[in-house]
């Protein structure tokens, strides 16, 4: 008996171990199939000296490899499970807690990025007053600033300690209104976000609408006659994160990649518009949710909607990173021939620091310049 425990125990490293070799002759068996022409472009010197060679041979492994799994993927695999590494995306906390390492870098120049997009906030705010259009700047705390408990060796620099409320300071100074999510997310019971992904959970989502909602109504922009609170679905379902995707390991098999996490995944209608255009003439939103992928997940819009008892169109993009869904919306035939009356812009915290887009700084002429 005591031999069959040592044997199940031994069972995910022999399974590995059988990996490694699986790969090494599904490489060498790849190798075959790739054609001479493909061999001898890789042979110019020219591209052997800039490193091209390689790059184009790790290109051909992947495409001409025999395993289900892309030579890539065997690669990944092989570093997290020896060594733990998650790729330059992804950092690993306590159990089984991923963070995006974006949310640890200390940027060159932030200091700069941050006043010069408290500026773009402040020309939007002037440029949308202009139109009799208002505007909520709401900010989405970090990851690893709420499940800072989870962060075990992973060091997140104390220069981001105020870095919200900084920012929102300057941008408060000239007249546009903000709403900090921190201290909603903070004060909650049990977890925020996801285990191994970027955005806030269910819960997290939930609480941070009911915010946004109430800062609203603190504002006297909005009526909330009745606030049709949506009851989170108890069961579990298992949930996919979006690091381990970004960390290269979702197409291993599930004893090899981390633990696929079980989470709420609760079905909410969304407060319906009587038209069947978003902002056509019959039954216009008279509210726009403008933002990241943390509007797009979690049903943080569906919750907004009911939190606030009217529907809200969410012109939020996946990667949109500070700037990008607003560009984007304000360039749209949509907002120019029927704008809403309210947006809410949601920006997560780790991009008030980045590197400024070229994107933006092409924006921040045309806002100078009157135009919106």
């Amino acid at each position: 008996m005591l031999k069959y425990k040592k044997f199940l125990m031994l069972l995910p490293t022999l399974a590995f171990i059988g990996l490694l070799l699986a790969g090494l002759l599904a490489s060498v068996i790849s190798l075959k199939t790739v054609t001479s022409e493909e061999w001898t472009e890789m042979r110019n010197p020219a591209k052997i000296l800039s490193g091209e060679s390689t790059r184009q041979f790790t290109k051909l492994l992947n495409k001409h490899f025999v395993l289900g799994m892309t030579f890539n993927q065997i690669e990944r695999g092989i570093q997290w499970n020896l060594t733990g590494d998650l790729g330059p995306g992804v950092r690993a906390g306590c159990g089984d807690w991923l963070f995006l390492t974006d949310e640890l870098e200390v940027y060159p120049d932030r200091a700069k990025s941050a006043l010069f997009r408290a500026s773009l906030a402040e020309l939007v705010n002037k440029r949308l007053k202009q139109r009799g259009i208002k505007l909520l700047m709401v900010v989405v705390p970090d990851k690893s600033r709420i499940e800072n408990t989870h962060l075990c060796g992973l060091n997140r620099s104390t220069l981001f300690d105020n870095r919200i409320a900084s920012w929102l300071d300057a941008v408060k100074s000239h007249g546009v209104a903000t709403l900090d999510l921190t201290a909603t997310l903070a004060h909650m019971p049990g977890e925020r976000y996801y285990h191994t992904d970027t955005h806030w959970n269910e819960a997290g989502a939930n609480a941070a609408a009911k915010a946004v909602a109430d800062s609203l109504a603190a504002l006297k922009w909005v009526s909330i006659i009745s606030d049709s609170a949506v009851a989170l679905n108890p069961a579990r379902t298992l949930r996919p994160g979006d690091l381990v995707h970004l960390a290269g390991l979702d197409g291993l098999p599930a004893f090899l990649r981390p633990k696929v996490e079980l989470a709420q995944v609760s079905k909410v209608a969304p407060i319906q518009v009587a038209s069947d255009d978003l902002f056509g003439d019959a039954g216009l939103p008279a509210m726009a949710l403008m933002g990241t992928s943390y509007s797009r997940n979690s049903n943080f819009a569906p919750f907004l909607e009911h939190h606030l008892g009217e529907p809200v169109a969410n012109v939020a993009r996946d990667g949109g990173d500070f700037a990008g869904a607003a560009i984007a919306f304000f360039e749209s035939a949509t907002f120019r021939n029927n704008p809403p009356r309210i947006i809410v812009w949601e920006v997560p915290e780790r991009v008030i620091e980045s590197p400024i887009k070229e994107a933006e700084q092409k924006w921040l002429k045309t806002l100078i310049e009157g135009k919106l």
